[in-house]
């Protein structure tokens, strides 16, 4: 009877573990599952805005603790604003390129944090198309940097 039970908990858990690590932006930590993704249209036209969908979920038994994530965007991508889910917040920067630096803080077990970043970039008259590399990090405690990683690219067009 008490196999049972130990069993009847141990295998979803161990199931969590086997099906969350499939995907590259998933991570394993002390107790913790983590991953981040990014998501951005796949074309846009020089000049216009659009909007870049991260999230960040905790899929693991324990919390994801001081949860930090950064983004990265290549010149010529600019921020416009940044609208992060309630109990976190987002900075950005602008320079040669663009950084947004999203503190997620603590990821309960389960839950999933998000961020809608808007941007904006123009290529100089009579350019061609570029392809830009959009890249996120996921770090927090017992997750290093470049353990839980995501990236996506966006053709901007003249």
């Amino acid at each position: 009877m008490r196999v049972s039970r130990m069993l009847r908990f141990a295998i979803p858990v161990l199931l969590m573990v086997v099906v969350g690590c499939k995907d590259s932006n998933t991570t394993t930590a002390p107790g913790a599952l983590a991953n981040v993704t990014i998501n951005a249209p796949g074309t846009v036209a020089s000049g216009q805005s659009f909007t870049i969908d991260l999230a960040a979920t905790a899929v693991g038994v324990n919390n994801v603790q001081n949860g930090q994530v950064t983004v990265t965007l290549p010149a010529p991508l600019t921020v416009n604003s940044v609208d992060a889910s309630s109990g976190t917040s987002a900075t950005f920067s602008n320079g040669s390129g663009a950084t947004v630096s999203w503190t997620v803080g603590v990821l309960d077990a389960n839950t999933q944090s998000t961020l809608h970043v808007n941007v904006s970039g123009a290529l100089p008259s009579g350019s061609a198309a570029q392809t830009l590399t959009l890249q996120a990090m996921l770090t927090a405690t017992g997750i290093g940097a470049g353990d839980a990683t995501a990236q996506t690219s966006v053709q901007l067009m003249p």
